[in-house]
């Protein structure tokens, strides 16, 4: 039977009081508590200082939680990223400077690809700057009572200075839960979509495990590969961590071990998570161990496969060949209640992930953007109105942007006033409103020249020219009329009766007349039918 790290403390005497287990730097450590009562189920090195890596990221997302619910960020709310923030190492999204991302859009980012870019946004957007971010940080871990936690960064780079433990890191994840329950998809989606991008979450329990939860994986060669692991099985929600593996394969079978064991009892020591004791001290590297026994490259955290995952349990257990990395182990358990499939070899392994579609992300501003509360880093800047997205109002001679697609477009290509990017957006036109009138053009003006006299509000008066234009306008010459080319309408043809004499023809009538003769008397003239004004010559 393979003995539990608590029951090895009691066989050697060690008191509850003195609960400090002392061990090598190399030596894993591990924690298992109940999520509802904080009752601690396995133990091992708990207090233990240890290089957080990307469970840092835990905090920088509790922090901005924190803003949502205090009202000074919304989720909408469009954050600019820095040079700094873009200048990040590996892993990243390539943000670039100058490119927006809302901080939904980021923390699920963060969360699931575990972009040390996107960390540096949110903090950035959070708390004006990095360094009042990590403040923050560290002010907020001593009052969850993380004794052991100090923050440098707010991705988890490494850091000398930057360590946590087992204890600290689930009492944030505790904290993370029972205040922000209605967020837990950031932390538990499969995988998310940027542009062509599929980026699956780098937890290899999501999709393998049933009932996870999710939460957080880290990795620095310092620290070996870390994984904040929750799920749900009978109505009961654990949450196991696990620091220093070698692999991130052993890191995942290792956290679900801890979960089939926690839920295959009831209770643990009688003591909480609150009592466990810190050890003290300073964290140390095993980047040593990693790169000669694990195979650790310092991109590992950034690759997982899809298909089922196997580790030697021998390797993980408290009778390991290495000295036992991870004293706690797993105890006898019935079908039923254990995920994990065991071959005869002795290895242990989980299925392959379940297929999922991945969750729509993009860099830019949403329609919701223009009302969402200012990012820190944007707030007191002339350039807020653009970062806040707050074009359609149009203010004089103020640059709203402008992109190729409509405002009713959905999906990834809705019009949210993204930036060039490399992932499918495309670069936006700046437009400038018109301002008012003015009779002189300011020499430092940054928006388009205004040429004066070329538009003036109101009709046109001679007062309005320059002096002596009215004397050289003319009137154009009016052309000859020229014949008709249709006929007349009936209207017309009274005035043109008028005009002509109904009878005889004039010319004829003249010519008598001059001669000094009386007319002679002619019979009456028949009168002839009402003729057609169109027939008129």
């Amino acid at each position: 039977m393979i003995v539990s790290r608590l029951s090895t403390a009691a066989v050697l005497g060690l008191t509850f009081a003195g609960l400090a287990w002392a061990g090598p730097a190399s030596a894993g450590t591990s924690l298992v508590v109940d999520a509802a009562s904080g009752a601690v189920l396995s133990a091992e090195n708990a207090g233990q200082p240890w290089h957080p890596a990307s469970t840092t990221k835990m905090m920088t997302a509790y922090l901005a939680l924190k803003a949502i619910r205090d009202g000074r960020l919304g989720l909408q709310t469009a954050i600019p990223a820095s040079k700094r923030a873009a200048s990040q190492p590996r892993v990243k999204v390539y943000i670039k400077a100058g490119q927006e991302v809302t901080l939904d859009n980021a923390l699920r980012i963060m969360m699931v690809k575990s972009a040390n870019d996107i960390a540096y946004v949110i903090a950035e957007g959070v708390g004006g700057d990095v360094e009042t971010f990590v403040g923050m940080m560290n002010a907020e871990a001593a009052r969850l009572g993380m004794r052991d936690s100090h923050f440098a960064n707010p991705n988890g780079w490494h850091h000398p200075d930057q360590q946590t433990s087992a204890r600290d890191l689930a009492i944030l994840a505790m904290a993370l839960m029972r205040e922000f329950p209605d967020y837990s998809d950031y932390w538990n989606t499969p995988a998310v979509q940027l542009g062509k991008q599929v980026l699956n979450n780098t937890n290899g329990l999501v999709g393998r495990y049933p009932g996870i939860g999710g939460m957080k994986t880290g990795y620095v060669c310092a620290s070996g590969f870390n994984v904040v692991a929750t799920a749900t099985r009978g109505g009961r929600t654990l949450i196991a961590v696990v620091l220093g593996a070698l692999s991130g394969t052993e890191r995942t079978i290792k956290a679900a071990q801890l979960l089939d064991d926690g839920f295959s009892k009831w209770g643990g020591g009688g003591y909480t998570i609150a009592s466990l004791p810190s050890q003290g001290g300073r964290a140390s590297s095993i980047c040593g161990d990693v790169q000669r026994r694990g195979g650790g490259v310092a991109l590992a955290d950034d690759a997982d496969s899809a298909g089922p995952i196997a580790a030697q349990a021998s390797g993980i257990g408290g009778n390991a060949d290495d000295g036992g990395r991870f004293a706690t182990a797993l105890g006898p358990s019935s079908a039923t209640t254990s995920v994990l499939s065991r071959q005869p070899s002795g290895r242990v392994s989980l299925g392959p992930r379940a297929e999922a579609t991945p969750f729509p992300v993009a860099f830019g501003r949403t329609p919701a953007s223009a009302s969402a509360p200012l990012a820190a880093n944007v707030a007191g800047g002339a350039e807020s109105r653009v970062a806040r997205g707050v074009s359609p109002m149009l203010a004089p001679s103020a640059p709203v942007a402008a992109s190729l697609f409509g405002s009713q477009t959905g999906g990834l290509f809705a019009d949210r006033g993204r930036t060039a990017s490399g992932n499918g957006a495309i670069p936006g036109a700046t437009a400038f409103a018109p301002s008012t009138p003015e009779t002189t053009q300011p020499l430092d003006s940054s928006g388009p020249l205004r040429l004066q006299g070329a538009i003036q509000p109101g009709a046109a008066a001679p007062a309005s020219l320059r002096a002596g234009a009215a004397a050289g306008i003319r009137p154009l010459p009016r052309p000859a009329a020229k014949p008709l080319l249709v006929k007349p309408s009936p209207k017309a043809a009274p005035a043109a009766a008028a005009a002509k004499p109904a009878q005889g023809k004039p010319a004829q009538a003249s010519a008598k007349i001059q001669a000094g003769k009386p007319p002679a008397a002619k019979p009456p003239v028949k009168p002839k039918a009402k003729t057609q004004p169109n027939d008129d010559a």
